[in-house]
């Protein structure tokens, strides 16, 4: 069990109140927890967590131990849909033999396509696992030596991407420390007819994200007393946030969005599409872009010393 709390002092209490109902046993710095293993650095004030035995295990079991390597997790230009669903009698016994359900089971981050999945699907839900294999000791990274806490996010949509019903695909990135604590991939719920509106429910969708995470920060004790930065790279969507009027196609998110706008609690601002951070999750990119997104993320290796 880990403790968290705003001071020692009330560490201590749960610990006694704990005591007093549980037997319990005093143990050394958390390494692991639900599956992520913990590397706190002290010295340079760096917290790393990571799931390099998990992916091993998976890897294991999907005989992927000695798979190729693999530096993206989708191929160039992959654009997945029902279409490689199987259609005879043949290709159903295939892919049950593949356990489809659950390798999707295991990764936890590609639940689509659960009904009636192809070959394709397998295949691209592979490539994924070989990503990571090959990524199994990349950490996200922590960093206390920048000073206050203070947490940022970046938004952004893929317009249309969804060949089977167009919907759009949300991005949301919420960073503390410079490093993610929300990273979110997500369906639009309805059609979008541009990609300013698009962009529109992306920036909602992160809007109540960073409510989260400041509440979460709050109750830390690192209350955020000024608005968050909110970053997107479509003028339009900005436009339609920061204008309070009435929006036929937008009523559904305004009500829920305008309101931490105009009290200040979310600062929406321009970002460029290159360093926008959201962008990695909205679609596929070429492995140097993503490489350069998974960077200035702070998802990396540790690197040691010499």
């Amino acid at each position: 069990m880990i403790i968290a709390a705003k001071t020692s002092d009330e560490i201590r209490e749960m610990k006694n109140t704990l005591k007093a109902a549980f037997k319990m046993k005093k143990l050394d710095a958390a390494k692991f927890i639900l599956g992520m293993e913990i590397d706190h650095d002290k010295e340079v004030k760096t917290l790393m967590i990571k799931q390099t035995r998990y992916i091993d295990d998976v890897a294991e079991r999907f005989g992927q131990r000695d798979a190729k390597r693999v530096d993206n997790p989708c191929a160039s230009n992959l654009k997945v849909s029902k279409t490689p669903s199987p259609r005879t009698d043949a290709e159903r016994a295939e892919l049950r033999s593949k356990r489809y359900h659950s390798l999707i089971g295991c990764l936890l981050y590609i639940t689509i396509f659960l009904d009636n999945p192809g070959l394709g699907h397998w295949r691209a839900a592979i490539r994924v696992l070989r990503y990571l294999k090959t990524t199994r000791e990349f950490s996200i990274v922590y960093d206390s030596g920048s000073g206050g806490i203070k947490a940022e996010a970046y938004a952004d949509a893929d317009w249309g991407s969804n060949i089977d019903d167009r919907r759009s695909v949300s991005g949301v990135l919420v960073m503390v420390e410079n490093a993610p604590v929300v990273f979110k991939s997500k369906f639009q719920r309805t059609v979008a007819l541009s990609s300013a509106e698009a962009e529109y429910m992306a920036l909602s969708l992160c809007t109540q994200e960073v409510l989260w995470a400041r509440a979460m920060l709050k109750d830390m004790g690192h209350e955020q007393r000024e608005g968050t930065q909110v970053w997107e790279d479509n003028q339009g969507a900005i436009a339609l946030a920061s204008n309070a009027g009435y929006h036929a196609r937008t009523k559904h998110v305004d009500i829920r969005h305008h309101e931490n706008v105009e009290d200040g609690t979310v600062k929406i601002g321009y970002i460029d599409t290159k360093p926008q951070l959201a962008d990695m999750l909205t679609k596929t990119l070429g492995t140097k872009t993503l490489q350069y997104l998974r960077d200035a993320s702070s998802v990396k290796a540790k690197v040691t010393e010499q």
